[in-house]
């Protein structure tokens, strides 16, 4: 009955069946009662061989059934093997995953720190002064200073800073530093991206004072790699920064 890959199921099926016909030969046999010595003779031969058959039935039966038990022991063992299993893989993917939140909380925070230390006082490397990262910062369009203005305070130089230092474990910033050529401030920032190809940009910055005489850090030019950004696309940039701070 195994070798021919029955279930559980089917196999009980079977030996109740063999049962069912062993038990209606003896009851067919026994129906043959008589008082002729042939006959009783044929009787006793013949009820001896539905007992044989019955025994042997039985024995096959007790046999199927110790193994149909083993078999379904051996299922719930897989079962619980299984389950265990996947309980393991998925604590030690979990336990991957809080690895990798770490590292990069820890990259993030290291970026970080380097930006900060880009617009921090005391600060080793030549660093402008703290008004140039308060003020507004605006650009120039014809004789118009356009800034962003979003919850009531005007977007600064600082504020860009801190939108890329939060930004800094998606970004990959690898390099932020300042540099002055008289009046001019140029920031130098080098990121790589995920295929690990590098991009520079630079932003040039002054101090200025507009018509109605306010004090504002004028962007007068961004290039990234090496081509100068469009003055369209700085306002469109400024657009986008007022939009997000606005919602």
């Amino acid at each position: 009955m195994f070798t021919r890959n029955w279930s559980a199921e089917q196999v009980e099926e079977q030996l109740a069946s063999m049962q069912h016909v062993a038990t209606g030969v003896a009851v067919e046999t026994l129906s043959f009662r008589g008082e002729d010595p042939l006959k009783a003779k044929a009787f006793v031969q013949d009820l001896a061989g539905v007992l044989d058959k019955m025994s042997t039935v039985l024995e096959a039966q007790a046999h199927f059934r110790a193994e149909i038990d083993l078999l379904r022991e051996e299922v719930a063992q897989l079962r619980e093997e299984k389950a265990s299993l996947i309980s393991s893989y998925e604590a030690k993917i979990a336990e991957m995953d809080e690895e990798i939140a770490r590292f990069r909380k820890e990259r993030a925070d290291l970026m970080g720190r380097l930006i900060e230390d880009c617009c921090s006082e005391g600060s080793r490397a030549a660093m402008p002064d703290e008004s140039l990262l308060a003020r507004p910062l605006v650009v120039k369009s014809g004789s118009e200073f356009l800034g962003v203005a979003g919850k009531g305070k005007p977007f600064s130089l600082r504020d860009l800073i801190s939108l890329l230092r939060r930004n800094a474990g998606s970004q990959k910033v690898q390099r932020m530093d300042w540099e002055q050529e008289q009046d001019v401030w140029q920031l130098h920032i080098q990121t790589v991206d995920e295929s690990g190809k590098e991009h520079d940009y630079h932003l040039k910055v002054v101090a200025t004072v507009t018509p109605s005489k306010n004090a504002v850090t004028q962007l007068r030019e961004m290039t990234v790699d090496g081509e100068t950004v469009p003055d369209k696309f700085v306002l469109m940039l400024f657009k986008t920064v007022k939009e997000g701070l606005e919602h």
